[in-house]
């Protein structure tokens, strides 16, 4: 589609990007929510202004509207002999796509997007964990089965 923009989120979009996580989880997923609505954006609105260095929040736009978001999680691990300036790893969050957007390849787009900024930052390694839907996207986009990354789930 090329009249939607993949861009860096900016403040003002705070408020879109919750309700697409609103729209995601509650009602797409059922999940019952602990706030309202204007909460939760108050809510995202704060965690974005917290945590511009480690977050970093990719939205697709078309006319004016946030339809689709990403997010990458930078986390700082700590120096090794070869790298004594210390070492970046990142992890895709909360892809989600509108459906008024979806097969359209904007979220491949936006992961290309965040996959280019974990690349600036000197990630040494992207993880992410993926939905039986999405797993098809990233494994066009080069990610795969990892042999020793182990996972704690959590309890059901």
């Amino acid at each position: 589609m090329d009249d939607v923009v993949i861009r860096a989120s900016r403040p003002t979009d705070m408020a879109a990007v919750a309700d697409l996580r609103w729209r995601w989880s509650v009602d797409e997923d059922g999940v019952a929510p602990a706030v309202t609505p204007a909460e939760y954006r108050d809510a995202m609105r704060v965690f974005a202004a917290e945590h511009p260095d480690s977050h970093r929040c990719v939205v697709a736009e078309r006319d004016g509207r946030v339809l689709a978001m990403a997010w990458l999680a930078l986390n700082p691990r700590p120096p090794a002999p070869h790298r004594p300036r210390g070492r970046v790893a990142a992890e895709l969050q909360t892809v989600y796509v509108h459906p008024d957007l979806r097969g359209a390849g904007v979220a491949g787009r936006l992961v290309e997007r965040l996959l280019e900024i974990a690349d600036e930052a000197g990630a040494e390694r992207v993880v992410v964990h993926s939905s039986v839907v999405g797993e098809r996207l990233y494994r066009r986009l080069g990610f795969d089965d990892a042999r020793r990354l182990l996972q704690r789930p959590p309890e059901d």
